[in-house]
């Protein structure tokens, strides 16, 4: 695309007048230009193409259209004629505003391009790039000529001519096809695109200063400029040559132009001259002499690098060289007393070089020929000579540098240079008189160098000590630590490269008379053998293992340590990725790391769980290497956090630890394991998306005489108001058979209103008043904020007159009665309460006069007749397995529970006589007598037969209230923070989930408690037998630690159930866990009163066990100082207060947060949780306001604030193009009806699941009855809107692919239902107050051709025109609180899927329409709920 077009630029250049118009716009286009050519070779992909191709449209419709204004052509003598100022004037801030809007799309495709590179396909590619950044360069330069950044002006010149230099110094045929395809063109092209990439985001940002600066005119305040300057000087470090990452991307770079252009020219003497002024190194050395060490130095490095194959020591020699130019730096910074400094430089910059030679030895391929290794020893020789020379005369001027200890360091220095000076002699005349061989040299090269490298980590450790007594400057401290560890790292590596070339390490030295020649004076002997350099240096490591922090947990989580270690790698590559500067200084251990771990990784791939479990080194080396996982997560995770010198240590320590079991792994014989992998355990993995949910049914036992009867006791009998009593032991199927009578159709039909409540153990007064009325009226905002006693009022004033039936599930004392039976009136009509209890006791304490019904076990026949029906679905057991299956149905010993977990393993495994019969004998006979010890044994074995993904999935179920359901997608969100799910490429993580769930479901060890409208599951529970073994099972492996009220301190504290604090004593000792994750059950009080602390803690989920609604709030900042690694953070039910505090931002690792409270805003702060994936936020009250930049948590894939969330919106938010990408579902939005919307909706682009609120401004008179634009979330399946404003008048513009669609207070006519019905996918309709207005509604042909769930709640509506052919689909009809509608049209009896009625809260007649449809089909199950006595 021919952007503008040389005729434009060329009348702006050359014929308009100077002094009527500013030429820099006229650079401003051409520069645009440029990057828009720059950026189509920087990104290779097919969204950043489409951008591009946007934006280049949009550039030239801007440019034709001021080409338009400004041009006027007389067709007869073909010129130009001028236009006037105003219209200049015009096209001046047109061209502001374009170039504004395009340099926001430009950042957008930078960020694009992290993930491509340009491509040096020919030379003319080359002269591209080096032209467009010294070009780029140039104008930049001159834009911000007169500007506060002399420093990023320096950068930009200096690299401007140091690539001019380079460049213009290369052959580019030549070294074109000397690159061709290679690493080396790779690393040249990775080079140019940072370089080219920093630049163009240079230019943009200075496009955003000049354009602000031209807006105001100049006039622009001090911290404004500051703010608009920081991104520029942020920019420059990545072009800084003294920056870590740059200057180690530049040696690759040095390497690569060597290895294609050759050693002339001399890149190294241009790098040095480039980089130089920097470091000042020309005013530090007398003549220029120093200047020669640092060049020679590079050289050194460049070309020993040069020779590098795979070798992880040259990273260690890198880190030392930028270490000198940097102290280098440094000293000329101080001005004063830089002598002694210096001396110490000096001294390790003599060391470095030595190294550096020595290393370059072992690189050199000198294989049989003499003349190489002659040239190279008599060149070792002569600079040893000289190096050792100059370092002593250097030394001699300045003997004492820094006090006694440079003094003796300089010393020592100068000997063991003299004597690697020597040996390297003697070498030469040895191998020269071929009394030695290469390898001889080689490893005696080697030996030396670790000598050299020995010497160096002893005097590091020394000087530690003596600066750490002197209380030593803290970031020089840091240095010379970070230098240690990097000493005995290359230790290590130098080590296990000499135990792989030589069996006798010390014996390598051949004894020569020449070889100590010369060798006088105080110092004698410092080159020691490989054995005695092992011993110190392991003294070394013991005294640095004692200073450092010991490990917080005396135990690691055992659960699925496979699983963990995968999660591990998956962190790393995104820590190394992200590449935050605190890892800095253990970047490559992290990529060493994460290697050991992937190979580690891929040896577990190609054996079975089984397998490891029957050979015992397999399994010790799994669990060490898990060990070590848990170590070095809790290391870097500390680093990133609030890094001390000892957590850096760790992670060394551990990655010797970690190199040492990868090699055993890769020791390990494997044998072919593929064909033992099923009959080892005989199971049988059935994929998740394979299990059919006709086989995942509700937990059903045939309790045939018992159910009729409970029913008789409940429909006869007295007619005053009574109490059933169910009781029995737990696992009998006491919830199972009240649930069962509490669906029964006559037990339906003969009371008014029911109500179902779970009491359990712990129990909340109020909570159970919600749960009735819930079932009786439904609940609205106006019920939910009643207090208790308002609630206990509403309750009987709903009971009243009616005859009520209320089940209170398993109650484990009689004050739960003693609570609520005035709640309950007895008007002498026949009401009954039903309850389930373990406890005897308890019911005749309830109703003594009464006679408890226990539920007795199965028999033998019913137990076999429940497990057949549970695992082969209605059709027979095969001959084969009748025997095995009947004696394992007999060892359940008539418990209904264990039957239907046991079936829950026999599905999953290999139905044969062999895999069956492995079960039946697993049943031991010592406690067949015990029948919940049978379950729990039982539920072992189940869990034994799990696939390890699954294991902490099970058991993270336990973390949740007992008797309480489970909502799902809080169940999988935990499971996503934690790390539990796998990625895919072909599902999406919350898919994956869900399908993991399933499988848990039809194993019988999670029950459905309630299904959504889609038919998917909504919540789940563990059956409290179940939740107890997860519970016990947990505890044994470490994987999480339930506090209750019950462990200490907390039983002494006294009870704060009114909502105030009490004086706890002063308890002042902190209570500290050790655990990797916390399941709280406690009073808020409590636990804000004990100040926990948990240093390794990674997951906190907390639930009160009292006081559900957080009313009072705390102060949760000491959160971040005490479990500084958290990951989860439930705080769901802990009121905050009304500032969200800051210090959460310092959370880096959370990816789950949620909190509740009085907030009104979020601050700027959250957006530091890179990591965060699941925010939610309670509001208690009115809008939460999100900062701008929140739009930079490119992880985040669950947002969920309530009770409605904005955007902080200005003059510029939406200038950028950062996007939620990730995020999959958002609630509570509040959106305007207004242009706002469609930008915000446009960053949103794979959002699934969305519940917003829209509304129109007051003061907007925009945009006046229109719906929203949504047609851009191409992948929303799901939306919910309340609506507040003026009436809709245009027609809605939905996404295509909804499937569930929900709209509230719109007050629409029927007729603008059609764009609804229109709709090809949807599949769930719910209309809510007043959604639709209107008396009739008159549906159409052709419409609504998928809709299987349709609810009307609290709508107008009276008559209801329809037939069967309207929703032809139709699986469940809700009606609720139509109080006028006058009945359900009678054709819906023909709709053939039809399963479902309910009615709720409507006039008779309507229910008496569904009745009539249920006795016309005989099929068809109806639900009523009554709001008027019968």
């Amino acid at each position: 695309m021919d952007i503008l077009g040389g005729y434009i630029i060329g009348f702006f250049l050359h014929e308009l007048p100077t002094d009527k118009f500013k030429l820099v716009t006229i650079s401003d286009w051409e520069l645009l230009s440029s990057i828009w050519e720059a950026i189509h070779k920087l990104v290779r992909d097919e969204h950043a193409e489409r951008v591009l191709l946007n934006m280049g449209f949009k550039i030239e419709a801007a440019a034709q259209e001021i080409d338009r204004e400004l041009l006027l052509i007389d067709n007869n003598k073909m010129k130009l004629s001028l236009v006037d100022d105003e219209i200049l004037q015009d096209y001046y801030k047109k061209t502001c505003n374009v170039i504004e809007g395009i340099g926001e799309a430009v950042e957008h495709l930078l960020v694009l391009s992290g993930r491509s590179s340009c491509r040096l396909q020919s030379p003319s590619d080359v002269s591209f790039w080096s032209t467009f950044v010294i070009d780029l360069a140039d104008t930049v330069v001159s834009m911000l000529g007169d500007q506060s950044v002399d420093a990023l002006l320096e950068e930009l010149r200096s690299i401007r001519g140091y690539l001019a230099d380079v460049f213009g110094a290369l052959h580019f045929p030549a070294a074109a096809a000397a690159a061709a395809g290679g690493d080396d063109e790779n690393i040249i092209n990775n080079f140019m695109t940072h370089v080219a990439s920093v630049m163009v985001r240079i230019a943009i940002h200075t496009f955003k200063y000049e354009i602000y600066r031209r807006k105001t005119n100049g006039r622009i305040k001090e911290e404004e400029t500051i703010k608009l300057m920081k991104p520029l000087v942020d920019l420059q470090h990545e072009i800084d040559p003294t920056y870590p990452r740059f200057m180690e991307f530049h040696l690759h770079f040095l390497v690569a132009l060597h290895k294609i252009g050759g050693v002339e020219p001399n890149f190294c003497l241009r790098y040095c001259n480039y980089v130089a002024p920097r470091v000042r190194v020309g005013d530090l050395g007398g003549g220029g002499s120093y200047y020669r060490v640092i060049y020679d130095l590079l050289k050194l490095l460049v070309f020993t690098k040069l020779e590098e194959k795979e070798d992880q020591t040259m990273p260690i020699f890198f880190a030392e060289f930028h270490t000198v130019l940097m102290e280098t730096g440094s000293l000329k910074q101080r001005r004063q007393n830089v002598e002694p400094g210096l001396s110490e430089l000096r001294i390790n910059v003599g060391l470095l070089q030595t190294e550096l030679f020595l290393k370059g030895m072992l690189h050199r391929n000198i294989q049989g020929s003499t003349f190489q290794i002659k040239d190279l020893l008599n060149s070792a020789k002569d600079d040893a000579d000289r190096m050792t020379k100059e370092l002593v005369k250097r030394l001699g001027k300045h003997p004492h540098g820094k006090a006694e200890y440079n003094a003796e360091y300089g010393n020592k220095t100068a000997a063991l240079i003299q004597q690697v000076d020597h040996k390297v002699a003697s070498l030469h005349q040895l191998f020269e008189a071929k009394k030695i061989t290469e390898p001889t040299v080689r490893n005696s090269t080697l030996l030396l160098l670790l000598n050299i490298v020995a010497f160096k980590a002893e005097a590091s450790f020394k000087k530690l000590s003596l600066e750490s007594s002197r209380a030593a400057n803290f970031v020089a401290y840091r240095k010379d630590q970070i230098a240690l560890l990097e000493r005995l790292n290359l230790f290590t590596l130098l080590c296990n490269q000499l135990k792989k070339e030589t069996q006798d390490m010390d014996v390598i030295f051949p004894q020569t008379e020449t070889f100590d020649a010369g060798m006088t004076g105080p110092i004698n002997n410092m080159i020691k053998s490989s054995s005695q350099l092992l011993v110190n240096q392991n003294h070394l490591r013991t005294k640095l293992r004692e200073l450092s922090p010991q490990f917080p947990f005396s135990d690691i989580p055992k659960t699925c340590m496979p699983g963990f270690m995968d999660f591990l790698v998956r962190n790393l590559k995104e820590l190394l990725k992200y590449d935050p500067a605190s890892i800095e200084q253990v970047r490559n251990y992290i990529k060493e790391i994460h290697v050991h771990f992937e190979s580690l990784g891929s040896f577990r791939m190609k054996v079975s769980e089984s397998d490891i479990d029957d050979n015992p080194e397999m399994k010790a080396l799994g669990v060490r290497a898990a060990n070590i996982a848990y170590k070095i997560e809790y290391a870097i995770d500390s680093i990133e956090v609030d890094a001390q010198w000892q957590h850096f240590f760790l992670v060394y320590d551990l990655l010797e630890e970690l190199r040492i079991v990868n090699k055993q792994a890769s020791n390990i014989q494997l044998t072919t394991l593929d064909a033992r992998v099923l009959s080892s355990k005989h199971i049988i993995q059935v994929p998740p998306n394979m299990i059919s949910r006709a086989a995942i049914n509700e937990m059903v036992v045939d309790l045939r005489d018992e159910e009729q009867y409970v029913i008789d006791q409940l429909i006869k009998g007295s007619p005053r108001r009574g109490i059933v009593s169910i009781i029995g032991m737990p696992g009998i199927g006491k919830t199972t058979l009240a649930w069962k009578v509490f669906n029964h159709p006559n037990v339906m039909h003969h009371f008014h209103c029911r109500a179902w409540c779970a009491v359990s153990q712990v129990y909340e007064k109020r909570e159970l008043f919600l749960e009735i009325l819930r079932g009786i009226l439904g609940l609205t905002d106006e019920i939910r904020q009643m207090t208790n006693e308002d609630l206990q009022l509403k309750l009987r004033q709903c009971l009243l007159r009616n005859r009520f039936f209320i089940v209170m599930d398993d109650v484990w004392d009689a004050g739960v009665w003693n609570e609520l039976r005035n709640s309950f009136p007895d008007d002498a009509n026949g009401s009954r309460i039903l309850i389930t209890s373990r406890l005897r006791d308890v019911a005749l304490q309830i109703e003594p006069d009464s006679d408890p019904h226990s539920l007795r076990l199965f028999s033998e026949d019913e137990s076999w007749n429940l497990l057949v029906g549970k695992v082969f679905h209605g059709k027979g057991c095969p001959e084969e397995l009748l025997l095995v299956g009947k004696e394992i149905a007999k060892k359940c010993k008539g418990l209904p529970l264990a039957v239907v977990a046991i079936s829950g393993l026999l599905q999953r495994i290999e139905k044969s006589t062999e895999s069956w019969g492995k079960i039946a004998k697993s049943l031991i006979a010592e406690v067949m007598e015990d029948p919940k010890a049978r379950c729990m044994e039982i539920f072992e074995l189940s869990y034994k037969h799990l696939p390890g993904y699954l294991k902490p999935c099970f058991l993270y179920l336990g973390v949740f209230l007992e008797d309480k359901d489970i909502p799902v997608s809080k169940l999988i969100r935990f499971w996503l923070a934690e790390g539990f799910i796998h990625d895919s490429e072909l599902k999406s993580l919350e898919a994956i989930a869900e399908g993991y769930l399933m499988e848990l479901i039809s194993r019988s060890l999670v029950e459905i408690s309630k299904k959504k409208s889609n038919g998917e599951v909504k919540t789940c529970r563990l059956h409290d037998l179940l939740r107890d073994f997860c519970q016990l099972k947990a505890k044994e492996e470490n994987f999480f630690k339930v506090i209750t009220r019950s462990d200490e301190p907390y039983v002494s504290f006294p009870s704060s159930d009114f909502g105030f604090e009490f004086d706890f004593g002063h308890y002042s000792d902190r209570v500290t866990y050790e655990s990797y994750r916390l399941c709280i059950f406690l009073e808020r009080a409590h636990f804000f009163e004990s100040v926990p602390f948990g240093l390794g803690t990674r997951s906190i989920i907390f639930f009160p066990s009292t006081d559900s609604e957080p009313r009072c709030p705390y102060d949760i900042s000491f959160i971040w100082h005490n479990f500084k690694l958290l990951r989860t953070l439930d705080f769901e039910m802990i009121n905050i207060g009304v500032t969200f505090p800051v210090e959460i931002g310092l959370l880096v690792h959370l990816r789950y947060l949620a909190v509740s409270g009085y907030m009104r805003s979020i601050p700027q702060s959250i957006a530091n949780l890179r990591k965060l994936e699941t925010f939610v936020v309670k509001g208690l009250r009115g809008q939460v306001v999100l900062p701008d930049n929140m739009w930079s948590m490119a992880r985040l894939r669950h947002l969920h604030v309530n009770m409605h969330v904005a955007f902080k919106l200005g003059d510029k938010e939406f200038g950028g193009c950062c996007e939620l990408g990730n995020l999959v579902s958002f609630s509570r939005l509040s959106l305007s009806c207004a242009e706002d919307t469609e930008n915000i909706v446009k960053r949103l682009p794979n959002l699934r699941k969305l519940k917003c609120i829209f509304f129109h401004p007051r003061d907007s008179s925009k945009n006046c009855g229109q719906f929203p634009k949504l047609g851009s979330l191409a992948h929303l399946v799901s939306l919910n809107v309340f609506y507040f404003g003026r009436a809709i008048t245009s027609e809605f513009v939905l996404p295509p692919n909804l499937r569930e669609l929900t709209l509230s207070n719109f007050h629409l006519p029927w007729s603008h239902i059609s764009t609804i019905g229109g709709l090809p996918n949807l599949e769930v309709l719910k209309l809510r107050l007043g959604a639709f207005e209107g008396l009739i509604w008159e549906m159409e042909e052709e419409q609504f051709k998928e809709l299987k769930f349709l609810k009307l709640d609290d709508l107008n509506i009276c008559r209801w025109n329809a037939t069967c052919d309207h929703l032809p689909k139709l699986e469940r009809l809700v009606l609720q609180n139509c109080k006028d509608l006058e009945e359900i049209p009678n054709d819906f009896a023909d709709i053939g899927t039809l399963e479902l009625i309910e009615v709720h809260w409507c006039r008779q007649s309507a229910e008496e329409s569904a009745k009539g449809i249920r006795e016309a089909t005989g099929d068809i199950k109806v639900l009523i709920s009554s709001s008027y006595s019968r």
